[in-house]
C-alpha cells in the first residue's frame, strides 16, 4: 500500500521569507528617516540659537550710571546688534566696560530671548591729589581715576610722600577717607601720611587728628564726630580704646 504525501510548494516558503525581509527593510527605512529628521531638527535649532538674530542681542540695558552716560557704556561694551547671545563673550564685554576710568566694577548678564543687561558701579571720590594746576580724584581703593580742572571743595587733599611706600601709603590714606561720612570729609582740609602707619587729618579749622594706621578705621570714624565736639586742638585716635585730647 503506498501513500502519497503532498509536497509543500516552494512558493509558500518564499512568500513568507519575502514578507519578513520586507518588514525589516521598512523598519530600517523608518529609523533612518527618523534619525535624519532628528539631525535636521537639531541643526535647525542650533542655527536659530547660535547664528540667527532670533536669539540675538537686540536690546542692551544699562543700570547704575550717574556721571557716565548710557551711550558711553554702550560704546565701551561694543556689542554688535543681533550678536547671538550664546556666542556673546560676556567676560570680554565686562573687561571693556571696566576699562572706563569711572567704572569701579561691572556685571554683564544675558536675559533671553534678546536682551543684555549691564550693571555698573561707578567710582566715588574720597579725596584728591594735585597735579600741577589740575587735580586727580582718588577713590577708596587709592586709584587715581580722573583729572579735573577745579579743586574739589568737599573733599580732602591727600598728601603722601613719593618713594617705594607711596602706593601702600596712598591706599591707606584712601581707606581712612572712605571710612568717613561725606559730612566729615567736608570738614577735613587734608589727609597726610609719612607712611601707612602715620596718618594725620588736618581739619579746616586747623585742629589735628592723629589717626595712626588704617586699622580699625571704622571704629575711629565712629568716635570722631563725638570727639570733635570736645575742647582741644589735637586728638589722638591712634588707639581708639584710649583717645587722648590736647
Amino acid at each position: 500500500m503506498s501513500v502519497t504525501l503532498p509536497v509543500l510548494g516552494s512558493g509558500a516558503v518564499d512568500d513568507e521569507s519575502d514578507d519578513g525581509a520586507g518588514g525589516v527593510v521598512r523598519r530600517n527605512r523608518s529609523l533612518i528617516v527618523v534619525a535624519v529628521l532628528a539631525v535636521l531638527v537639531v541643526a535647525v535649532a542650533t542655527w536659530i540659537v547660535a547664528f540667527s538674530p532670533m536669539f540675538g542681542a537686540n536690546t542692551v540695558t544699562v543700570h547704575g550710571t550717574k556721571k557716565l552716560t548710557v551711550a558711553q557704556v554702550h560704546e565701551a561694551a561694543a556689542i554688535k546688534h543681533g550678536t547671538p547671545l550664546v556666542r556673546l563673550d560676556t567676560a570680554a564685554v565686562t573687561r571693556r566696560i571696566e576699562s572706563l576710568p569711572l567704572v569701579a566694577s561691572a556685571t554683564v548678564r544675558i536675559d533671553y530671548p534678546s536682551t543684555v543687561v549691564i550693571t555698573i558701579t561707578e567710582r566715588v571720590a574720597v579725596g584728591y591729589l594735585t597735579l600741577g594746576k589740575k587735580y586727580l580724584l582718588v577713590d577708596k581703593t587709592g586709584a587715581q581715576y580722573r583729572t579735573v580742572q577745579t579743586e574739589p571743595r568737599l573733599l580732602p587733599l591727600f598728601v603722601v610722600p613719593a618713594g617705594p611706600n607711596a602706593q601702600a601709603t596712598g591706599q591707606a590714606v584712601a581707606t581712612v577717607a572712605a571710612s568717613l561720612t561725606p559730612a566729615l570729609l567736608a570738614t577735613i582740609a587734608s589727609v597726610q601720611a609719612f607712611d601707612p602707619t602715620a596718618i594725620t587729618l588736618l581739619l579746616n579749622d586747623h585742629r589735628v587728628v592723629r589717626w595712626g594706621s588704617d586699622e580699625r578705621s571704622a571704629d575711629k570714624a565712629r568716635i570722631l564726630p563725638v570727639l570733635l565736639r570736645q575742647p582741644g586742638t589735637t586728638f589722638d585716635l591712634t588707639n581708639p580704646d584710649q583717645v587722648v585730647t590736647h
